[in-house]
């Protein structure tokens, strides 16, 4: 096993020359804080930094681009090359990359948390009743208008804590029932 493991080090090891150490130049100001969020603008060119209630566009060299405020309270975040997607409370709000509202989405039943980009211009979160984990559910909202487009996983989820997209698979953290549940786009 040792002999095959050391052939295979071996016969990789070229590309692994390449690699080096970069120096991650990221902006002094920003460290420490208690609230610090971070999502990658598709591309990866852009970085988008949230801490406390100022949101930072960071270039790929670290340099700030635009800035701006939020109110307090906005949590979770996700990024499109053309808008923020930021989720507070029983409310989400899209935002251009300068922080002007587009559109927004309320439940006034459940905390909405965890959005996700998707593909074909969905946008899935988490809804959550603080004071019935069972109910939890995914719900998919148009990425533009912020309308729903469908919820899925009630009764199925308990607890649910965060929410990727991978191809055309919804993984969701389904943390009471110690497990990842796997949907399809459409749920």
């Amino acid at each position: 096993m040792c002999s095959q493991w050391a052939n295979g080090w071996k016969a990789t090891s070229e590309g692994r020359r390449r690699l080096t150490r970069v120096a991650f130049d990221f902006p002094q100001d920003l460290l420490g804080k208690s609230s610090l969020s971070m999502a990658v603008i598709p591309g990866g060119d852009e970085l988008i930094v949230k801490a406390g209630s100022r949101v930072r566009i960071l270039a790929r060299d670290m340099s700030s681009g635009t800035s701006f405020e939020v109110p307090s309270g906005y949590g979770d975040f996700a990024a499109s090359e053309q808008f923020l997607y930021m989720a507070t409370g029983d409310r989400l709000c899209c935002l251009t990359h300068a922080g002007a509202e587009v559109a927004s989405y309320e439940d006034q039943e459940k905390r909405i948390f965890g959005p996700v980009l998707g593909p074909d211009g969905l946008l899935f979160c988490v809804l959550s009743d603080e004071f019935d984990y069972e109910s939890d559910e995914i719900i998919a909202l148009d990425a533009q208008t912020l309308q729903p487009r469908h919820r899925f996983g009630l009764s199925l989820l308990e607890c649910a804590c965060g929410v990727t997209v991978v191809g055309d698979e919804v993984f969701v953290c389904d943390y009471g029932n110690d497990r990842i549940q796997v949907f399809s786009l459409a749920g």
